[in-house]
């Protein structure tokens, strides 16, 4: 393919519009949601903002390099803490991946138009476009591959200096970008290995190149390489757990084998299964893709002497390689830094077939034309409808969890909040609901226990999640303890009714059952108010279940926490308890730190009895600690049956088998 200067020009254009086009329309819609995932990086990209804090390396989350959460901050300043920032910016990262790898196929197979065509398949490749719109890091490692390369094949051509430090530089950048990056200097490596070889008359040219891109990238990545230096186990942190159940096992080879062909299968017939990574099991090349990539291999295959058809092929082995050594092959998104090789590939094989002689070379290059908007159709119907339309994008980002934060957002000024059971700290709620209402949100797992004022004192709204896979009994408390609130909206999932906000205006005094009343204060934090046990006569391997009601006195940052000991005969270890449970209120998802004075903590516990408990009358003692010091909390019962601290609330009787 010949053109003139100002043909590729205006190719090149277009193939950036066009990928501009896939990456930017509908970015604030599709997908729907925010995953928890993005909404961690847009918190950390928040912190940098502020100035609270300039990560090296990021310890939440498993470990995360920073790069990402660095160019989000760029978004965030010009935008504002939109739930799409992220999602731009990585975006804007994708078109800058094509761009790159168009001029990578230019660099490697000048005058060919390589670069156009490999350009304009990246630019509609659906694996590529789906982490071109994901606020995720993983779109920066096909980025910094491009780059590099291409910077790398320009050094290699003119001899440029320059470039070969830029290309060093997109390797160290990837290599603060992403954990799965870490294999692909491999690629550069090898590909300079191979031109040494095949090109011996410029070898010192070459060496000297390489030791420039080597340095460049050891300067950018330096600080990392600095703190993993000095704290060597977040280095392996990540890698250790995605290869438990691959190179950990009894059978690695077996299991790395049986990933190598899921890898293959991926890429023709069933690709990742994850709804947040693609379109469950759709392969990532389609039809007309796979045979121009079979088409290219095979030509890299037949000219395997040429340095271009080798790094292709150690390219594509590289890319692949995160997948097959660990879990959940195929895995899309440990291998995006593989997509820009693989666009090369098809490209070789449309390149052949355009210059096919066969009916004047018409029929071959309208198959290639046909083959490019096929392509881009299937793309654009399988993302933007099939996979972006579809209902089971509604867990998969967190569309229900944002909605209940806008609503607890939206609630009025000075108002109470709770909500229940997805955790306090989960991203897309901390998030979404900012950080003047995240202060003054609470949360508690109404699976454990029910948490309500005794008196409302303000507005107080409850988001529930209701499937009975999560929360199937705080809407029904909470109704019946304030009969006077209202159900003020509703999210549903389809037709399944995912949550409800309950709000109980202010003054509402809490009706609330506490079973057998019994008065007990334990330091003048904490009082109980009653409790319930189910039965008294238990037999060995049962469970004691048992019911107490507190109400806080005041908050306190340690993290004190309740202890019930079933107290026995002496055992021939000298002690009395055969069984006990330890645990923050609510099994420690309502912590102290969280109370507020006058607070009720309708708390359940399961006390599981040994299999071999004797026959006798026991004791239940329950009683509160500092779980820092162990220090317990004095203990003052109306009924003076306090022992050691521990207050007694009822005699237990184990009967025989």
């Amino acid at each position: 393919m010949r053109w003139s200067p100002k043909q590729r020009f205006a190719l090149a254009v277009g193939v950036l519009l066009i990928a501009a086009l896939f990456r930017l329309w509908r970015i604030s819609q599709t997908p729907p949601g925010l995953h928890h995932d993005e909404a961690f990086h847009l918190l950390r990209a928040q912190e940098i903002v502020r100035a609270e804090v300039f990560p090296v390396f990021i310890t939440d989350n498993q470990g995360n390099e920073p790069l990402f959460a660095y160019l989000s901050s760029l978004t965030l300043l010009m935008l504002g803490p939109v739930p799409w920032a992220g999602r731009l910016m990585s975006a804007w990262a994708g078109i800058i991946g094509v761009a790159a790898t168009l001029r990578l196929g230019t660099e490697m197979f000048p005058r060919r138009g390589m670069g156009v065509l490999s350009g304009v398949v990246l630019a509609t490749f659906y694996w590529h476009l789906n982490f071109s719109r994901l606020g995720m890091q993983q779109i920066l490692s096909a980025v910094a591959a491009a780059g590099a390369m291409a910077a790398f094949w320009r050094g290699v051509r003119t001899g440029s200096l320059q470039a070969y430090a830029l290309a060093g530089a997109a390797l160290g950048l990837g290599l603060d970008a992403y954990i799965a990056f870490r294999l692909f200097p491999l690629v550069p490596l090898g590909a300079g290995l191979v031109l040494v070889i095949a090109r011996r008359n410029r070898r010192e040219a070459l060496l000297a190149g390489g030791l420039l891109a080597i340095g460049a990238a050891l300067l950018v990545f330096s600080p990392l390489i600095v703190f993993f230096i000095q704290n060597p186990h977040w280095f392996f942190n990540r890698y250790g757990q995605v290869t438990q159940a691959t190179l950990k096992t009894g059978q690695p080879l077996l299991i790395l084998a049986e990933n190598m062909l899921k890898v293959v299968e991926g890429l023709f017939f069933r690709g990742d299964g994850d709804w947040k990574y693609n379109l469950p099991l759709r392969p990532a090349l389609d039809p007309a893709q796979a045979g121009f990539f079979l088409l290219g291999a095979g030509l890299c295959l037949w000219k395997w002497r040429q340095p271009e058809s080798l790094i292709l092929w150690l390219w594509l082995g590289v890319g692949l390689l995160p997948s097959v050594l660990t879990e959940y092959a195929p895995h899309f998104g440990r291998t995006v830094m593989a997509t820009p090789a693989i666009a090369l590939l098809i490209a070789r094989g449309m390149e052949a077939a355009w210059n096919w002689p066969i009916a004047g070379r018409w029929a071959s290059r309208i198959v290639v034309v046909l083959a490019l908007v096929f392509s881009a159709s299937l793309t654009a119907r399988d993302y933007f409808v099939r996979w972006g339309q579809n209902h089971n994008l509604f867990i998969a980002f967190d569309v229900g969890l944002q909605w209940v934060a806008r609503q607890l957002r939206a609630a009025p000024p000075g108002s109470a909040l709770f909500e229940t059971p997805v955790y306090r700290t989960y991203p897309t709620f901390e998030y979404t609901l900012g950080a003047e209402t995240y202060r003054r949100f609470k949360y508690f797992d109404g699976r454990q226990c029910l948490v309500v004022p005794s008196v409302t004192t303000a507005n107080t709204v409850y988001a529930v999640i209701v499937p009975e896979a999560e929360d199937p009994f705080t809407l029904s408390a909470v109704k019946t303890v304030f009969p006077a609130g209202t159900e003020i909206a509703h999210e549903f999932n389809g037709d399944s009714l995912y949550a409800v906000l309950y709000q109980i205006p202010a003054g509402q005094t809490a009706h609330l059952a506490v079973g057998a009343t019994r008065h007990a204060d334990f330091g003048g934090l904490v009082q109980m108010r009653g409790y319930a046990i189910a039965t008294t006569a238990l037999s060995p391997g049962d469970t004691l279940q048992l019911n107490v009601t507190w109400e806080a006195r005041q908050a306190t940052p340690a993290a004190y926490k309740i202890f019930i000991h079933l107290v026995g005969p002496l055992r021939t270890d000298g002690s009395r308890i055969y069984a006990q449970h330890d645990a923050e209120p609510c099994n420690n998802f309502y912590p102290a730190w969280q109370w507020s004075p006058g607070e009720v903590i309708a708390d359940r516990y399961a006390l599981p009895l040994p299999d071999d408990v004797p026959p006798a009358d026991y004791q239940v003692l329950i009683g509160w600690y500092d779980s820092g010091t162990l220090e317990r909390l004095t203990a003052a019962d109306e009924l003076g049956r306090v022992y050691d601290n521990a207050v007694e609330l009822e005699q237990i009787h184990i009967v025989g088998p």
